[in-house]
Order: structure tokens, then C-alpha cells, then sequence
């Protein structure tokens, strides 16, 4: 029992303890004193007493008088003549005075002996409420602008907004600690589907209300109409009336992060692999287009990744080539770095979260260039295919290479003359030019026209007459790590015949 129905008056000790109802609910913070469930107030009440010391029915009649308010007129009255049992030490409040009765209330009982001397409990506070909380006059729950109207709740909404929606409760009458307001959701009129429980406490009852409804919860009910409406109960168990429904549109299931691979301009191939010729792109320029199938929303960003992060001709282009557009411009120098290479290309989704979702990888092949669009390097002094160790002069045979397609200070080259070795009739080889990066001079002149390159005519001296020269060229087009084989120069050779 509660505090106040266990003492009774210190000041009277002819006092008796204070009247008992078992169903009185628990005090606490912020709940009314002694409150009656709803569910008491549909019957007459029992009142339990307790008998005084000096009670004997056997020596005469006996009563106890139950007092509503401190009323003149007794509300129950119960007499006997013989021992009375435990489970019979009762009187009731009659339902009549239990419902509209709402508020504070005491009782106490009056317990006359044998001899007709009576004695007054201590009293006991009772709260009575039956009346339902009253919900605002419009009272349906009132969803962000983006949903309503058109009353339309996407897959695209929930990831955007931290994967829920939230839902302001209107204002109703009256909001007590301990309310608990229950939420519907389903998909007819009528659901008895339930959503979730709020219970308000004393120290948030009187703050809004807002109903957060988890896209886990949405998305395991299905997608179509869905009605979500909500009741309040108070802590004696009063139910409000139904709430006016919402109907939402649902479109939930989430939509699949596709973001199948890229395509290149000028790429042939319909599988992962595709082809480049590096002569194809205007200038050496490569458009990636991001596919239109691809499940990307306007206020995302998209980046291209050309190449392994990181690498010798790899690049990140973050803009594409006009705004809205799904096209973007690899520049040439990161095309002419993977000449002869497979690398990936793919592109990245930034969403509203800043979380990273990535495509599918490309994988493409950048041809080599074709020897027959370059020239093979030049040797000053020839003459009908020979050259004349005797015309040579004393510094040596200058030598040129043309520029070639899309070269670039990332490019290497190397360039060997050999001839036949007059004592050891072994191939003898010159290094005109030893492994060494392009110059920026050079990839707008070429090759020995700006620094000169020259076979000494020392090493000439040490060659056949009348026997072959031959001249190599070979590029690397990543920085030098990957070589032609020494056998198959990128150019075209050179071929001449060593005379006196």
C-alpha cells in the first residue's frame, strides 16, 4: 500500500488505521496520490478495515460505516453478529460515485462496538480519474514538408535523413507524466498493427512530441498505402479516441547502389576489357562517360579515377566537363603515360552522408603506338644509305628523332647505334642516347635538335667497313619502368651501310 494509507493519526490514539484498496497504483514522481485504474471504476469498490482490539460480535451487534469527503451520510454500512472472516472485512464504494467523480477524494470509516462506542479511522486519499485525454481537434500527425503533401515517403527520403522519419504529435489536453502515447502503422484503415510506445515522464510531459519511425520499420512493413495513426492513454488507463490517419504513398525498398562500369570514348569492347588506340582521342584527350543507368541523385558529387591511385599517369578528375553532365576529360599527359598498359578506370558517388560508394572497375588496354607512325632516327652525313667514316666529323655523327604523338616529359628514351666489331666480328654497341626522361625542350622539338646527340667516331673507327649500322630508338612511356624488348625497338630502325 502507499505511504499515506499505512499511518495512521499520531494524534489520536483511539484512531484506527486507515481504510485499504488493494488496487490503488504505486506514487510516483510526478503521479497523483493513491490513483485509481479506470479498469476499478466499472464495479462497486471494496474497502478494506481492520477490526479494533476490543471487538467481540458475540456480546452484540457490530458495524462499520463507510465516509466519501468527510459527508455526514455514510456510503456503505456493513453489520454483524459473529466472528467476521479476513476476506470479509470489507465495505464498498459504489460504482455510481466512482466514475464522473473525477479529482482528489478521502476516505475513512467509522467502526461502532458491541457496547455502541465508535471509533474513526485515519483517512485515506484516493484519486479518481475516467476521463480520456481529449486530442487536439486536428490530430493527425503532422510529417515533414518533404512528405506532406504528396504524402510520399521514398527509399531516397529515409537514406537522406538518417535512415527514419520524424512526425510531430499535435498538442492535446492535458498531458500528465506517465502518459504513454501508442502509434499504428499499417496498411489498412482500421490497423491495430502497432508501431512503437512513447510513456512521457514529469520531467518531459509537457515538451512536444515527436514520433521517430525507423526506415527498418517502414521497409519490413511492405511498401503501398500505409496508415499511421496513434491513441493516448493516461496512467489510470484511460484511452483517447483514435487519432485521425495519416495516408502515406510508400516507396521504401531501397534502390540498389548500381554503378556498373564506365565506358571511354573511342574504347572498343562490350565487356570489362576494352581497347584504345591512343592515336584515336582528339589530341589526346579522353572522355569517360559515366553511364546513365548509373543510380546517382543531382545532389551527389561523382569523381573519375583514371589509373591505380597513386601511379605514374593516374589522376582523379572531380569536374565534370559541363555541370549536370555525367562527362569527364582525361588530359592527354595521363593517357600517354599508360601507352602499352591495362589500367583501371572507375568512378566514386560522394551522397549527402559523405559516404563513398564506388563503380563497378573498367579495365582498359591503351595500345602501343604503331611503328609505322613513327620515324626512324636520322643520321646526318648519309648518302644513299652509306655513311662515309671519312666525312665523319672528329666530334662524331649527329643524330635526330622526331617528336612522336603524344610525348611528354613522363616518356624515356634511349638511342643505340651498332655495327659489326672489326676484330671480333661481334655486334659492337654505341649508346647515343642512355635511358633519360624527355626534356620539355624536347617534346616540342624532338630528339637531338636542341642538345646534340652524336655516335663518336671513335666507336666508328672500331667498326667493319662495307658491314651494317644500324640505329635504334626505343621509348618508355611510364617513367621507364617497362622497356621494348632490345630486339624491338618502338621506331622503325635505321639502316645503313658503314663505308671509309
Amino acid at each position: 500500500m502507499s505511504e499515506s494509507a499505512d499511518k495512521s493519526s499520531s494524534d489520536n490514539p483511539r484512531e484506527l488505521l486507515p481504510p485499504r484498496i488493494d488496487e490503488l497504483l504505486d506514487n510516483i514522481p510526478g503521479g497523483e496520490i493513491n490513483l485509481l485504474p479506470e479498469a476499478a471504476t466499472h464495479d462497486d469498490l471494496k474497502v478494506w478495515f481492520v477490526l479494533w482490539d476490543n471487538s467481540d460480535p458475540t456480546l452484540g451487534e457490530e458495524s462499520v460505516e463507510l465516509f466519501l469527503d468527510g459527508a455526514p451520510n455514510w456510503v456503505d454500512r456493513r453489520t454483524w453478529n459473529a466472528f467476521i472472516e479476513p476476506s470479509d472485512r470489507y465495505v464498498t464504494l459504489p460504482q455510481r460515485l466512482l466514475r464522473g467523480n473525477d479529482g482528489l477524494h478521502r476516505l475513512h470509516y467509522r467502526a461502532t462496538a458491541y457496547n455502541n462506542e465508535s471509533d474513526d479511522s485515519a483517512e485515506l486519499e484516493i484519486t479518481l480519474d475516467t476521463t480520456p485525454p481529449v486530442l487536439a481537434a486536428d490530430s493527425k500527425l503532422v510529417f515533414p514538408p518533404e512528405v506532406l503533401p504528396p504524402n510520399k515517403l521514398t527509399a531516397r527520403y529515409l537514406e537522406q535523413n538518417n535512415d527514419e522519419v520524424k512526425a510531430n504529435l499535435p498538442g492535446y489536453t492535458d498531458p500528465r507524466p506517465w502518459d504513454r502515447i501508442t502509434w499504428y502503422w499499417g496498411s489498412t484503415p482500421g490497423t491495430q498493427d502497432e508501431g512503437g510506445v512513447i510513456e512521457l515522464d514529469d520531467q518531459n510531459f509537457s515538451d512536444p512530441v515527436v514520433v521517430t519511425i525507423s526506415a527498418d520499420l517502414i521497409q519490413d512493413r511492405g511498401d503501398g498505402s500505409r496508415y499511421v495513426w496513434y491513441e493516448v492513454q493516461d496512467r489510470a488507463g484511460n484511452v483517447s479516441p483514435r487519432s485521425v490517419a495519416v495516408v502515406l504513398d510508400v516507396d521504401a525498398t531501397p534502390i540498389p547502389r548500381d554503378l556498373p562500369w564506365s565506358s571511354i570514348d573511342g574504347a572498343v569492347g562490350t565487356g570489362e576489357l576494352q581497347t584504345l588506340d591512343p592515336l584515336v582521342p582528339a589530341g589526346g584527350v579522353v572522355i569517360v562517360q559515366v553511364p546513365d543507368t548509373a543510380v546517382i541523385y543531382p545532389e551527389e558529387k561523382v569523381w573519375v579515377q583514371w589509373g591505380e591511385p597513386g601511379t605514374l599517369g593516374a589522376t582523379r578528375v572531380e569536374q565534370p566537363i559541363s555541370s549536370g553532365s555525367r562527362r569527364f576529360r582525361v588530359e592527354m599527359q595521363y593517357l600517354a603515360a599508360q601507352i602499352g598498359r591495362v589500367l583501371p578506370v572507375s568512378y566514386g558517388v560522394i551522397d549527402a552522408m559523405d559516404q563513398e560508394h564506388l563503380s563497378v572497375p573498367r579495365r582498359l588496354q591503351v595500345l602501343t603506338l604503331p611503328s609505322y607512325r613513327l620515324e626512324a632516327v636520322q643520321c646526318e652525313g648519309l648518302s644513299g644509305g652509306y655513311l662515309s667514316y671519312n666525312s665523319v666529323a672528329p666530334e662524331g655523327a649527329r643524330l635526330t628523332l622526331k617528336k612522336w604523338p603524344l610525348i611528354t616529359t613522363d616518356h624515356w628514351v634511349m638511342i643505340t647505334m651498332t655495327g659489326v666489331n672489326s676484330s671480333s666480328g661481334q655486334d659492337w654497341v654505341f649508346p647515343a642516347v642512355n635511358k633519360r626522361a624527355v626534356t620539355e625542350q624536347e617534346t616540342f622539338a624532338g630528339i637531338g635538335f636542341g642538345t646534340e646527340v652524336r655516335v663518336s667516331k671513335a666507336f666508328l673507327n672500331t667498326l667493319r667497313r662495307n658491314a651494317p649500322l644500324t640505329g635504334k630508338a626505343y621509348v618508355s612511356f611510364d617513367g621507364g619502368k617497362t622497356w621494348p624488348p632490345l630486339a624491338s625497338p618502338n621506331f622503325p630502325l635505321l639502316q645503313l651501310t658503314l663505308v671509309e
